[in-house]
């Protein structure tokens, strides 16, 4: 019997020391000699450096930490430029890079998933620098508002397509996870809300929920998941109160005439469709005869349009809303805005009904009911 329990017990240890609790991440930086190279810990909502090595004429370095129980994901900052990595069952990581294209061009070994993560990062790279090309186009009138969307939703779905394919074949790893919360240019490229993408949230937060229960990655994608489709279910009436992790009111943007009107002045104590728009965008007169119509049956019971174009021509949009009744502004940071961040915007328009309180209630799914959904929050 003793000899059995020792041998268990010699199984056990064997076991335990085959499986390392540790993870190794190592290679070679060349060119890079006196440069300081970092570890960040990439985490739900913040970026910690964990971190450094001064490199030296040889280019090698170690970072050796401890693992999760769960995967999670880390960074490489050299110069202002960045690696993107995923630390899962993988023990060992080998990087080889030049510090001159040290986030493109570099050799990742050891992890198929970090592989697919740089095909990814690079992907989002250049789609971000297509869209700056975009706006330099648009502004020196080489091309018009209509072709520059037109080409700023086609980069997007260029990103889109690759990143289905990592999300589909396996939803439980890492590249699909970084695949699905990636953004360009501050935009969201998956919307949860959006019928069409939420299905994506959803494969992985099954799978992610599944395999790690407890990671806080796991409840992020999870939550989006289910607020997303809670707002679908329910006729995309908002169960969660936006105004709890932003300040609704915290808008103020200049008007036709050029002074700045803040949300808090106009919506405060009305029930508020808050806008974003393109007035140059095809059908848009037809929209704003749709919002007229609303606005003139409902303004006298305490109802109030803010209507934020994200035109980058700021004299074709004074032209277009000179005469229209309701509060009308304009973002001069167009698509790359903050609020066009915050509001998960990425189709125009994009409503919003505040109530009395300034509370986001509704997220308009059909522009057709506008009218029906306005008299709900009027009674």
């Amino acid at each position: 019997m003793q000899k059995i329990l020792f041998s268990l017990s010699l199984i056990l240890l064997l076991t335990s020391c085959g499986k390392s609790n540790k993870f190794t991440i190592e290679g070679n930086i060349k060119n890079a000699n006196g440069s300081t190279l970092y570890l960040e810990h990439v985490e739900v909502s913040k970026t910690n450096a964990i971190d450094s090595v001064k490199l030296n004429a040889s280019g090698n370095f170690r970072f050796k930490k401890e693992r999760s129980a769960s995967p999670e994901f880390y960074k490489l900052i050299l110069s202002k430029q960045s690696i993107d990595l995923a630390i899962d069952s993988t023990e060992t990581l080998k990087i080889q890079a030049d510090s001159a294209t040290f986030s493109k061009n570099y050799i990742v070994e050891g992890s198929e998933n970090c592989v697919k993560i740089k095909e990814l990062s690079i992907l989002r790279a250049n789609t971000g620098s297509k869209f700056l090309q975009l706006e330099k186009s648009y502004k020196a009138k080489e091309i018009n508002d209509e072709e520059y969307q037109k080409q700023a939703y086609l980069a997007i779905d260029s990103y889109k397509e690759v990143a289905k394919k990592y999300i589909v074949t396996e939803p439980a790893s890492t590249a699909a996870y970084y695949a699905l919360l990636q953004t360009i240019s501050g935009m969201v490229i998956f919307d949860p809300y959006d019928k069409a993408d939420n299905k994506f949230y959803g494969a992985v937060a099954t799978q992610w929920d599944l395999h790690y229960p407890n990671s806080p990655l796991s409840k992020q994608v999870k939550n989006l998941s289910l607020q997303g489709m809670k707002e679908l279910r329910s006729d995309r009436t908002l169960e969660y109160k936006i105004s709890k992790t932003i300040d609704v009111f915290n808008i103020d943007l200049p008007t036709v005439s050029g002074s700045k009107v803040k949300l808090s002045e106009t919506a405060k104590g009305k029930i508020t469709l808050l806008e974003f728009c393109s007035y140059l965008a095809e059908g848009s007169p037809e929209h704003n005869m749709l919002l007229a119509k609303a606005y003139e049956k409902y303004k006298g019971q305490g109802f109030q349009i803010y209507q934020i174009s994200l035109d980058p021509d700021e004299h074709a949009w004074k032209n277009a809303a000179i005469n229209l009744p309701w509060t009308c502004v304009r973002d001069p940071q167009s698509v790359y805005s903050e609020n066009v961040r915050l509001y998960n915007v990425n189709t125009l328009p994009a409503g919003f009904i505040l109530n009395k309180d300034g509370e986001i209630v509704s997220r308009i799914d059909s522009y057709k009911n506008l009218e029906s959904d306005i008299a709900k929050y009027l009674k």
